[in-house]
């Protein structure tokens, strides 16, 4: 054994709880290690000197590196504490705690040897977000997506065609709320059950990122109450509504901003921001900003003022309009503390809102039960261009990848997550795959199979394309012949049986690889579901289809999928 690849961390992703009275426990160890067996040796602190139990660990995911063990700990008291046997093939019989290895257990240290799950409080536990558990998302762009044909909105302010495939962000094509609204029936019949939306506060910019209010709607989308119309007629149809807000930073036309820009030090907004000098001057651009661009200086969260301003604004939204949830911009820039402050804020209002931040990498220090739900969960989409368009990964390093991702948080954490091919950030991963439809269809068809939320950017379901912002950005092609496709036929299949699978929304996920074919099975209640996916040059035989997209009777061709019941 490699006892140097070995951990465990308490109150950690490696050991918590998951009810009022079960614990998580995990252990990593190397990968095909000469390990027989590895069993948690626990009970109640005060029971542990008198009577051990002990539970059988199962590989649970398995990356490069490492195997990752799992086993539940439950006998109706709150509480544990825990060591673990580990058997090798030799016979050999070690025990590992926080001491260290050792070849025995010290009964009369325990306390200071054994690892412990402290009293799972429950406002500490993670679960999944009932409300949203299970749907599918769908993200829209509004300035892009649909104008409305019952709209009153004065729409002498559009410069740019719908058609155009040269999006700019500093023109306008007219699409507004009410355009929305009126296409809900159109997203409920692909299966759709929450819509995040990108900004919609006034702003000079099409993408709407630098807010001039945050309490109103910019007069190119509607009105506030053409928000409140959108959200009724949504939750009249079981959709949720997602808004995006941005605290990290403002515009520079902020009227916030404007005070300190005219006043310095003198505003009492000074520490709101980040300011270098007696007043903010834009062409020396003195203050911090989002990717240095002086239009949109940063935010001091930090602050306990601002932090009441912007949960007010979180507030509002939530209490008054009846939006379901917010997506968080740059979330991963603005303070700790004031996403616990801003959460413990809108559970007042409701129990159910959905928080999810944006961060690109590893977003555990976020995803306690305090800060956020969910992230969107760019490391899908990281594996997903490794395996399908820059053939970086083969099918068994694309399930070590995804399995490593999973080890990264707790499984309420993974559940929640808001799993994505694309963005208005990336280009559109149809351009990623070189507007190859199989590629496309096989990275749609792992979207849906894996834990958590997907959500689809909007056309997806068409096959728009478009390199990085703005192209990524064009207008919805409501005309496309894209709808009479047999790709388009093969995505409203994936997503109506993701909308109606129990078993894909709340399964049990085993990723793995075999004979160069990548699986994701899902399990829920003793039924199972298998996607088998193909990259490979060669054909394949696979017994069970029950649906397959490029296949031959039971052959899997080069660049399909299959799904198994």
């Amino acid at each position: 054994m490699e006892k140097s690849a070995v951990y465990h961390l308490g109150d950690s992703i490696y050991s918590f709880p998951v009810s009022p009275t079960k614990a998580r426990i995990r252990l990593r160890t190397k990968r095909d290690d000469t390990i027989k067996q590895v069993n948690v040796i626990w009970n109640t602190q005060h029971k542990f000197w008198a009577e051990r139990l002990s539970t059988p660990m199962e590989i649970k995911y398995t990356d490069s590196m490492f195997d990752y063990y799992q086993a539940d700990l439950d006998n109706g008291m709150p509480g544990y504490t825990y060591l673990f046997e580990i058997i090798e093939t030799d016979g050999s019989v070690w025990y590992y705690n926080e001491s260290g290895f050792d070849s025995k257990i010290y009964l009369t240290t325990t306390f200071e040897d054994n690892f412990m799950v402290v009293f799972p409080n429950e406002n500490d536990v993670v679960y999944p977000n009932k409300a949203f558990d299970g749907r599918i998302f769908y993200q829209i762009f509004p300035e892009r997506f649909a104008r409305g044909e019952h709209s009153t909105i004065d729409k002498s302010y559009i410069t740019m065609d719908w058609n155009t495939e040269e999006p700019r962000n500093d023109q306008f094509a007219g699409g507004d709320l009410v355009g929305i609204t009126e296409k809900l029936p159109y997203l409920k019949k692909m299966g759709i059950g929450a819509i995040y939306l990108n900004p919609i506060h006034p702003s000079i910019s099409a993408h709407k990122y630098d807010i001039d209010d945050y309490f109103d709607v910019d007069k190119m989308f509607g009105s506030l109450a053409d928000l409140k119309t959108l959200v009724d007629t949504a939750h009249s149809m079981d959709i949720k509504i997602v808004m995006d807000l941005v605290f990290n930073h403002s515009s520079y036309y902020n009227p916030i901003f404007q005070d300190v820009v005219k006043n310095g030090k003198n505003s009492k907004y000074y520490d709101w921001y980040f300011v270098y000098g007696d007043k903010p001057v834009y062409e020396k651009c003195n203050y911090n900003t989002f990717c240095e661009v002086p239009m949109m200086p940063k935010l001091n969260t930090n602050n306990p003022k601002v932090q009441q301003y912007l949960a007010s604004v979180g507030e509002f939204y939530a209490r008054d309009y009846g939006v379901d949830g917010f997506r968080l911009d740059v979330a991963f820039d603005v303070s700790h503390d004031f996403w616990r402050y801003f959460r413990k804020k809108l559970l007042a209002i409701n129990p159910d809102i959905y928080i999810v931040g944006e961060f690109w990498q590893n977003s555990h220090s976020f995803l306690g039960a305090d800060q956020w739900d969910s992230t969107m969960n760019y490391p899908l989409q990281y594996g997903c261009k490794r395996y399908l368009v820059s053939n970086r990964y083969n099918a068994s390093q694309l399930a070590d990848f995804l399995n490593g991702a999973l080890m990264r948080y707790k499984d309420a954490t993974n559940q929640n997550m808001l799993n994505l091919l694309d963005s208005h950030d990336t280009p559109r991963f149809f351009t990623m795959v070189g507007e190859n439809e199989k590629l496309y269809l096989m990275g749609i068809a792992i979207l849906m199979f894996y834990k958590g939320s997907p959500m689809i950017y909007y056309g997806t379901e068409i096959l728009m394309n478009g390199e990085q912002d703005p192209y990524n950005r064009k207008c919805m092609r409501w005309d496309s012949p894209m709808y009479n496709s047999d790709e388009h036929k093969v995505i409203l299949h994936l997503l109506n049986l993701r909308a109606n699978s129990d078993v894909l929304k709340y399964g049990e996920i085993s990723v793995y690889s075999k004979d160069d074919l990548f699986y994701i099975k899902r399990t829920l209640d003793g039924q199972s579901i298998t996607l088998a996916v193909n990259n490979s040059a060669e054909s394949k035989l696979v017994s069970g289809i029950s649906y397959g997209y490029n296949t031959d009777g039971n052959v899997m061709l080069p660049k399909s999928f299959t799904i198994i019941k």
